[in-house]
């Protein structure tokens, strides 16, 4: 993907997945598809030593730590419209 230039407000988001053990709409993070080929990721804010530990932060650049859950079945589903591989569910 090429840089992202601007405000960034000028982009449509969709929902695309979010937590499958997730309640409702209450405190879930998750992706959103862009119009610009990009990924908006929803997720809980985390302090200076956290960001301390992250290569090259820009200062207009932030971060979101979000759930191995929601990762797994983003790329799952990536995977699955993608390239049309079932990677089927996980298993403990």
């Amino acid at each position: 993907m090429g840089q992202l230039h601007g405000d960034g407000d000028d982009l449509t988001a969709t929902f695309y997945s979010k937590d499958p053990e997730s309640q409702g709409d209450v405190e879930c993070d998750g992706f959103y598809a862009t119009d610009r080929d990009s990924w908006i990721v929803q997720g809980k804010k985390r302090g200076p030593k956290v960001a301390a530990q992250l290569v090259a932060l820009a200062d207009d650049e932030t971060f979101l730590e979000i759930s191995g859950p929601t990762a797994e079945v983003f790329v799952r589903k990536y995977v699955r419209e993608r390239y049309g591989i079932d990677l089927g569910s996980a298993t403990a």
